[in-house]
């Protein structure tokens, strides 16, 4: 009998799902199960039990906590492939992935069909040493700080995205842009920018697809601009996402892409983030930013019986 490994987030999302239900439904797939919360302080322990998959349900905080245990315990070498139950708020990983939460009739990939997802490697930002959504400074820093200050009990994940785009339509419209100075791949950009990231999947943020083109396996990061002078574009096309009005569809309008391998910057603000961790204390020194020779393994396709598991906590 195959061994799975569960790690579960009980506070991800709205907390609509529970031990026992993850539990029972991975049993009846025919597993042998070992079961972790994140909540607990000794969960990182779960390397030493024998695995030939893990479950993941959570969101994209989650997927980071255990990413980082895999390359610190040097694992990723294992090859231990990982379904994500994607259980998070924004879940921009399993949207860039294109892993549904509730799949239906149009998804047709191949059962067990398996993407490389290569992660960053990051220099000169304290203990952080990778990150596998994206780096950046700018409005999106600002938004993790206030969405933290501001935290509400008892909201949907619709519900808190909605008031991320309300949060993130006042920092734009007053956010004081700051100079970045940028080398990639011996590319110099200089200029005042209200955000610069440096991004390794689609989307960011309340699900806002700023690098259309990235793919977690091609071993380049999309180096992602919104200079000062665009601010009028930002503001409009983030009131457009809370109108719900789908006529704003090009970024290009605004936002900057460039394909980079590695980078080397700059800030002269003194915040950043790093996926979803905020730093408050960055010192304006060099950071440097490229792929890493580190890999996950996600299924981004799902048997039946995940299906049931999606369709029971979505329930």
């Amino acid at each position: 009998m195959k061994k799975a490994q569960i790690i579960h987030n009980p506070t991800a999302g709205n907390a609509a799902h529970t031990r026992e239900e993850i539990i029972e439904l991975v049993k009846m797939a025919g597993f042998k199960t070992n079961y972790v919360s994140t909540d607990d302080e000794a969960w990182e322990s779960f390397i030493e039990n024998e695995m030939d998959v893990i479950f993941l349900a959570g969101g994209d905080g989650t997927i980071r906590k255990l990413a980082s245990v895999l390359i610190e315990k040097e694992m990723c070498d294992r090859h231990i492939p990982i379904y994500l139950l994607p259980l998070g708020t924004a879940n921009n990983i399993a949207t860039s992935l294109e892993i549904s939460k509730k799949l239906n009739s149009a998804y047709t990939k191949k059962e067990k069909e398996l993407q490389k997802f290569t992660c960053g490697k990051l220099k000169g930002v304290g203990d952080d040493d990778f990150f596998l959504e994206g780096v950046g400074f700018g409005v999106f820093p600002e938004l993790i700080r206030k969405m933290k200050e501001k935290d509400q009990d008892g909201e949907t994940p619709d519900e808190k995205l909605n008031r991320s785009l309300r949060i993130l339509l006042e920092i734009v419209k007053d956010y004081k842009a700051q100079k970045a100075s940028i080398k990639a791949d011996g590319l110099k950009i200089k200029g005042r920018f209200l955000l610069v990231e440096l991004m390794n999947i689609k989307y960011i943020g309340p699900n806002l697809e700023f690098a259309p083109n990235a793919n977690v396996e091609d071993n380049f990061l999309d180096l992602v601009l919104i200079p000062e002078a665009k601010r009028e574009a930002f503001v409009a096309y983030v009131e457009s996402l809370i109108s719900g009005n789908s006529k704003f569809q090009d970024i290009r309008s605004f936002v900057k892409v460039l394909r980079v391998k590695k980078l080397k910057m700059k800030w002269k603000g003194s915040q950043l983030h790093v996926d979803d961790n905020l730093i408050e204390d960055y010192d304006g020194k060099k950071i440097r930013m490229k792929m890493n020779s580190k890999n996950l393994e996600f299924f981004t396709s799902s048997p039946v019986y995940m299906e049931i598991l999606r369709d029971k906590l979505d329930a």
